[in-house]
């Protein structure tokens, strides 16, 4: 009973960090960030299966996309797709089960450091280090693939130390597998640790499961291979390094991908160049049991994750968290982290992220009503006609205005490759900018009641908000193809 009694005021620090971590969450749910291109551009091919029962989308300008969707890893997808099934496209209603994603993944990460590291405080303390860093916190609230992906990674990990079930363990491979490029050295480390070290009715058991999500995938699609390679080789080659010059690359790879991003939590940048140099000292030290330090633990995803991170990938932000994830759990088990001097750096960080968190949900308190997606869908209910064929463009917001109105299309206003204006019978263009448009009527202006915000704080205010959003109705063609002249340039 003592014991018990012991154990359980152990983890009541967590327990009061993840309650109040949820509280924010769902508080802030559908305010921060308000609508943004990356989330409903994952959402849209889900939306027309669920409008029309077929799975495309003319949001996305890569050719072919408007027939059969393949420009992305379809993990995300069938997500969506389920979830449609089972709720009304509302932003609170997409986003929920991500915050809950995320919460899941603290959890698991929280249970596999305390698990390897015997200390009262240091499991919470790199659990609020990963919840804290910029771009955790921000992909978290996204609706991006990530949270899929470090959910699956977590749950990977710890169900070796539980069970070490092949069933589980295959199909958790076969859903990182189709979630994102990025994952795949991921998977192919796993791949290889399983296959060397399990007998063959484990490795049996896990292939069928671990096939299953990428047949299902290619079911979908009605096997159209050819699609897969044009549409995701034309994706995939927009995320390589865009510089020229080794010098170039290795700059932007190793301080561009961090800057000006980091701008706010710049110590962060040292815990991941920290991580890489930890990783090239465990191979150093572990040189004359290589095969083993690779085949044991989490090394060798690391290593291989890393290397395809900051040499093959664009200097994009959003690839970090999963490489911070396997990071600090390959490096809890195999490196003696309890030095005074580092936890204390440790401390700092996560009070830096501290403030930067906070500082973001105090922001989206004060610009509350600003930032409420309700409002401004009612206001476009009021002023957009439900019995014509209409053409949203601009503001992200419009897509969850099209995903419950049949006739209603939604389109980005930067690349509409896929849309016509003949082939509507109405266009409009929700925009922050105020410059008039010689052929486009204004309908209207979305001005909510505005709480008066310190002047020091809009330097958080990240995430917008849908105050001034102006709703145009363009009334010629030519008018049309000059609001999305940015596209027609590139």
């Amino acid at each position: 009973m003592n014991h018990r009694r012991f154990t359980y005021r152990k983890h009541l620090p967590f327990l009061f960090f993840i309650f109040f971590y949820a509280l924010l969450g769902l508080i802030n749910l559908t305010t921060l960030p308000v609508a943004w291109t990356d989330e409903v551009m994952n959402l849209d091919p889900a939306i027309q299966f669920e409008k029309f029962g077929h799975f495309f989308s003319k949001l996305w300008p890569n050719p072919g996309a408007e027939k059969v969707f393949a420009s992305y890893p379809p993990l995300i997808e069938i997500w969506h797709i389920f979830w449609l099934k089972i709720t009304n496209p509302t932003v609170f209603n997409i986003r929920l089960p991500f915050l809950l994603f995320h919460l899941g993944t603290l959890t698991i990460l929280y249970l596999l450091l305390n698990k390897s590291l015997k200390s009262n405080y240091l499991p919470l303390l790199f659990v609020l280090l990963f919840a804290f860093d910029k771009s955790v916190f921000e992909l978290s609230r996204s609706v991006r693939v990530e949270v899929l992906i470090l959910l699956l990674i977590s749950l990977y990990y710890f169900l070796q130390i539980k069970s070490n079930n092949p069933y589980l363990q295959g199909l958790i491979a076969g859903l990182l597998l189709i979630a994102h490029l990025y994952t795949l050295p991921i998977v192919l480390a796993w791949l290889i640790k399983t296959c060397v070290k399990n007998k063959f009715k484990y490795n049996f058991n896990f292939g069928i499961m671990f096939i299953i999500p990428t047949l299902f995938s290619l079911w979908f699609i009605n096997f159209n291979v050819s699609e897969i390679i044009s549409q995701l080789g034309l994706q995939a080659s927009k995320h390589t390094p865009q510089s020229t010059g080794f010098f170039y690359i290795l700059r932007d790879s190793f301080y561009g991908r961090f800057f000006p991003h980091y701008k706010e939590q710049p110590l962060m940048w040292l815990v991941y160049l920290g991580i890489l140099f930890l990783t090239i000292q465990l191979l150093i030290k572990q040189r004359n049991n290589i095969a083993s330090a690779l085949l044991n633990g989490s090394l060798l995803e690391l290593l291989l994750l890393g290397i395809t991170i900051f040499g093959a990938m664009s200097a994009q932000y959003r690839y970090l968290p999963a490489f911070l994830l396997i990071g600090i759990i390959t490096l809890n088990n195999e490196i003696s982290l309890n030095n005074r001097y580092f936890n204390i750096f440790i401390l700092i960080v996560v009070f830096n992220g501290l403030l930067s968190f906070s500082a973001r949900h105090i922001t989206a308190f004060y610009q509350r009503n600003e930032r409420m997606s309700k409002p401004i869908l009612s206001f476009l209910d009021q002023n957009i006609p439900k019995n014509k064929k209409t053409l949203i463009l601009g503001e992200s917001i419009g897509e969850y205005y099209a995903a419950t109105h049949k006739l209603c299309d939604y389109g980005l206003d930067y690349h509409p490759i896929h849309f016509k204006y003949s082939e509507y019978e109405n266009v409009y263009y929700l925009s922050k900018d105020s410059i008039p448009y010689t052929n486009c009527k204004k309908i209207g202006i979305y001005s909510p009641i505005l709480n008066n915000i310190p002047t020091f704080m809009l330097k958080f205010a990240k995430g917008g908000t849908y105050s001034n959003t102006i709703l145009w109705k363009v009334e010629s063609e030519k008018e049309f193809n000059r609001i999305s002249q940015p596209y027609l340039t590139y």
